[in-house]
């Protein structure tokens, strides 16, 4: 997700209106725009937080693995979604860790 206003709606906590621009601009289900805007502000946390959970840690690795399938496997079990949400909610935090390199 490279929305600008969208980035910045998360930036400043506009988490609602974030979902929705996002839902309307790249179509798909609520949960899937929530899964991406989610994973957004994951990365915008990141710069404040020490430490990764080990589920994040266990999925970061399984992204620098080339194991993204068993990624969005993991992230459907711990979290109950479906697979478009668990594929969206993978794809945005693939592109934050690329992002930052």
């Amino acid at each position: 997700m490279t929305d600008a206003d969208i980035r910045e709606l998360v930036r400043h906590g506009a988490t609602i209106e974030a979902i929705r621009r996002h839902r309307a601009r790249h179509g798909g289900t609520l949960l899937a725009a929530r899964a991406a805007v989610e994973a957004l502000r994951w990365e915008f946390t990141q710069a404040s937080r020490p430490a990764l959970s080990a589920f994040e840690a266990e999925l970061d690795r399984l992204l620098r693995d080339d194991q993204k399938i068993e990624a969005i496997k993991r992230f459907r079990e711990v979290h109950g979604v479906g697979l478009k949400e668990a594929k969206d909610a993978i794809d945005a935090r693939a592109e934050a860790r690329e992002r930052r390199r």
